[in-house]
């Protein structure tokens, strides 16, 4: 017997802030590619980057996102991204999801 399921679509709305440099790095780089990497492919880095309610760093902390990317492109600068978003308030605290695939940073438009 099959049963059909109502979709359901969840709109999540969060500022994700990877910070490099400075005191408080969340975005540490644990491999550094050979001299010869074209356009620094091989970088990788690890990150625990907060998740933002507004715009501002300092607005409330709402989670974050833990995992890893690395520049995986000798051609332009694409990542390729390894993150869990886990989230520490409102009606999804304690809920995370995981993304794996490609972010070419340099892109005005992503998904």
């Amino acid at each position: 017997m099959y049963t059909k399921r109502m979709e359901k679509m969840t709109h999540l709305h969060f500022y994700f802030h990877d910070i490099l440099d400075g005191k408080n790095p969340t975005a540490v780089r644990i491999i550094t590619p050979p001299n010869r990497s074209v356009g620094g492919s091989g970088a990788t880095y690890m990150i625990e980057d907060p998740l933002t309610e507004g715009l501002e760093p300092g607005s409330k902390l709402v989670g974050r996102a833990q995992g890893m990317y690395a520049l995986a492109s000798q051609h332009d600068s694409g990542l390729l991204m390894v993150i869990n978003f886990s989230f520490l308030e409102g009606i999804y605290n304690g809920s995370a999801f995981s993304i794996l695939g490609r972010n070419p940073v340099l892109d005005t438009v992503r998904q």
